[in-house]
């Protein structure tokens, strides 16, 4: 219900202030608790875009929901 200390450690270490910061979370059917609390905390200057979350036991899904969530996002250029 948060994300990993190594994703915390590497948002920490590196400064992504003004980048686009795109969440990929899979969860364990308990939805996305505080993941995008921390993300924006341990890199307050990103620009938080939204992500995409999936359970990860709907594995069948997850190629066809991951394609059109990737066509829906627009990364700035």
């Amino acid at each position: 219900m948060t994300a990993r200390s190594v994703i915390r450690s590497f948002l920490a270490k590196n400064d992504l202030s003004g980048k686009p910061l795109v969440p990929f979370i899979t969860h364990g059917g308990y939805g996305l608790g505080q993941s995008l609390k921390v993300l924006a905390d341990h890199a307050p200057g990103a620009r938080l875009i939204e992500g995409f979350s999936k359970q990860r036991n709907q594995e069948r899904e997850t190629l066809e929901e991951v394609t059109g969530w990737l066509g829906k996002i627009k990364m700035p250029g």
